[in-house]
């Protein structure tokens, strides 16, 4: 279909959600299923501008992967664009589909429209924090069914994985660590 990566992962910029993006969603979709991931802070090289990237990034994906929080909405930007984009291309010429993964729950009231009009339509992937952890559970074998098909033979006998170990606390208000560019 000539695209180049599986999967485009939206999320808000923070550190919280960078680390669930990068360790998290990345080490299970990456290392256990065999997907390609886009992740923009990871994947664009410095300089180029921002709007250009990302919709090039979006067109060159399979899957819009979008991490709903109450930051995501909040910070605005790029976030966003990547949502307008991915429905907007969904609507219009049907190249890519959207994945809504909530990682925290967001009141009705804080919701744009276009995030309103995405879960009308799609259905929403519920991270449960420590139920969700575990690579053969529920949570990645909805999130698998929602990605595109790929053969997963050698992943099969390592679904008995140990949970991850994973910290998150911090707020939509903190930054997020420096961000490596890959040269």
């Amino acid at each position: 279909d000539g695209k180049e990566y599986d999967v485009y992962v939206s999320y808000a910029r923070n550190a919280e959600e960078e680390e669930f993006v990068l360790v998290t969603l990345r080490g299970v979709l990456e290392n256990e299923f065999g997907y390609k991931l886009c992740i923009f802070d990871r994947d664009s090289l410095p300089g180029g501008i921002v709007t250009d990237e990302t919709l090039s990034f979006i067109k060159k994906s399979r899957r819009l992967l979008v991490v709903i929080s109450p930051c995501y909405v909040h910070q605005g930007t790029q976030a966003l664009l990547e949502l307008k984009a991915g429905l907007e291309n969904m609507a219009s010429q049907g190249n890519i589909r959207l994945v809504l993964v909530k990682y925290k729950s967001i009141k009705n009231r804080e919701k744009v429209k276009e995030l309103k009009l995405a879960q009308s339509v799609l259905s929403v992937i519920k991270w449960k924090g420590e139920k969700s952890k575990y690579p053969g559970g529920r949570f990645w074998k909805q999130l698998h069914v929602a990605l595109p098909v790929k053969k997963t033979s050698s992943s099969k006998n390592r679904f008995q994985m140990v949970p991850l170990n994973l910290e998150f606390g911090t707020e939509c208000g903190k930054n997020a660590p420096a961000k490596s560019h890959k040269q």
